[in-house]
């Protein structure tokens, strides 16, 4: 044999070569069971089994009784020839299930039956420190949609008094709150910049009548806050609204040039004046549209939501892929969008919060729909959030 032969053959052995699987017919002798349920298939038969625990133990599965055997009992029969003659033969197919793990209807009536109040609710305590956290999102005053900027500052004004008397509920209840915190999630005004100024006509406000309103209602939601806890820390992020400067419907400076920023600096100054050391600000670096924290031992991640262009999930995931510290958060703040929405994707929580503003009459005439307004507070402590509620 040559070698180019030699080399041809040696080629063809070691092709590949597609591997037929065999799938089971449903049939085959075995047993599956994963504690709670499975199957059994007997082997070929000539006739049922006196008792079926027989069965059972063939193939090791428990005989006291915690295993149970579900009626109907699958059979199918076949003729064979063998040395007597034709034989008929069987094999049988049987499903079986805990009796541990199944608890009967009547068992649990009884459970609701006799279940009874206890006489005092146990207090919600944290092992370490706790806090509470109030989200201002979307105020967007100016805008005259519904009740206007009058509603809008009246909203404010009402809700920041119910986030009090749900402080004062928890800690009643037991809860050892030490810490506030008021994310200002971004779209503190409704600006003149929203599509391209073509809404311009639409406020109620001018530019900086619009900033010194939003600046009086932060100072008095500050100032509220500030004799009740040890630390009152109020994380500002820009949104897209507060834009400061765009040029062609497209922002044409930094992303920290916002009237958002802008108006919390204010405020920070004066709390400044005022010696409140236990009360501080926390602004994004420069050029940057997110803010992470550590909030009682939970990393926190806040953003406005519009750079994420409604799939906050996946942007969320690139965050972590590319190494930014937003990435790392547990739980993501967010708002933007005008609507609660809370989803929990494996050990990260996303709550995206409703609007204060008073709603949008152009998505109302176009779809029908109108979000309910809220403001979201609720508790960090012991790696993980509780108690929230929309206020």
């Amino acid at each position: 044999m040559s070698l180019t032969e030699d080399l041809s053959k040696l080629g063809e052995e070691e092709s590949y070569k597609k591997k037929v699987n065999e799938h089971p017919k449903g049939f085959e002798a075995g047993v599956s069971w994963d504690g709670t349920s499975g199957w059994i298939v007997t082997e070929p038969m000539t006739a049922p089994p006196a008792d079926w625990k027989q069965i059972l133990a063939i193939w090791n599965l428990p005989t006291d009784g915690t295993v149970e055997i579900i009626e109907p009992i699958q059979m199918r029969a076949w003729d064979t020839q063998t040395k007597e003659g034709v034989q008929r033969m069987f094999y049988y197919k049987i499903n079986v299930r805990s009796t541990i793990s199944t608890i009967k209807n009547n068992e649990l009536l009884k459970v609701i039956e006799s279940w009874k109040l206890p006489k005092k609710l146990a207090p919600t305590q944290a092992s370490g420190d706790m806090s509470f956290v109030v989200n201002y999102a979307d105020l967007q005053i100016g805008k005259m949609d519904g009740d206007g900027s009058e509603g809008i500052i009246t909203r404010v004004l009402e809700k920041t008094d119910k986030a009090v008397e749900r402080l004062k509920q928890l800690r009643k209840s037991g809860s050892q709150i030490n810490s506030i915190y008021l994310p200002q999630l971004g779209d503190c005004i409704e600006g003149f910049n929203s599509q391209g100024g073509r809404n311009a006509f639409r406020n109620d406000l001018d530019l900086t009548q619009q900033i010194r309103v939003y600046r009086r209602l932060l100072l008095h939601v500050v100032k509220t806050f500030t004799p009740l806890a040890d630390k009152v820390i109020v994380p500002c992020i820009p949104g897209n609204h507060d834009e400061a400067v765009r040029i062609g419907n497209k922002m044409a400076t930094t992303s920290t040039d916002s009237f958002n920023l802008d108006a919390a600096s204010a405020v920070a100054e004066a709390v400044q004046l005022w010696g409140a050391d236990h009360v501080s600000f926390v602004f994004p670096k420069y050029d940057t549209l997110t803010l992470t924290l550590d909030i009682s031992g939970v990393i926190v991640g806040m953003i406005h939501g519009h750079q994420t262009r409604n799939k906050t999930i996946n942007w969320w995931a690139q965050q972590a892929h590319g190494m930014h510290p937003i990435g790392d958060a547990s739980i993501l703040l967010s708002g933007h969008y005008h609507h609660l929405n809370i989803l929990q994707s494996g050990a990260k929580t996303w709550i995206q919060m409703p609007a204060l503003d008073g709603g949008s009459q152009w998505f109302e005439d176009r779809t029908g729909l109108n979000a309910p307004t809220g403001l979201v507070s609720f508790t960090i402590a012991d790696n993980k959030w509780d108690n929230l509620i929309v206020l």
